[in-house]
């Protein structure tokens, strides 16, 4: 069974979800330098920030994986095609 567009497919979403993590991050950061922030306010967004960024991170982990079952799927094709 060829699994490689469905993992494309999750790439692709993944790709997605770090492209609005990305805008979010550059809004967040923007918030961050306002300078009539309170101190509690501060701590907010920079934990936002912290969450957005492990987020982001989660899933660029996820697109490594599925880069190597697509890798893994083109051995066993080839493999059986041998």
């Amino acid at each position: 069974m060829d699994d490689i567009p469905v993992i494309q497919g999750d790439i692709a979403r993944n790709n997605g979800e770090i492209t609005r993590i990305e805008g979010e991050l550059s809004q967040q950061q923007s918030n961050f330098n306002d300078p009539n922030l309170r101190d509690d306010e501060k701590r907010i967004i920079e934990q936002r920030i912290h969450d957005l960024k492990q987020q982001k991170q989660d899933y660029i982990m996820a697109n490594e994986t599925l880069e190597r079952k697509i890798s893994m799927e083109q051995s066993i094709n080839q493999a059986v095609f041998l």
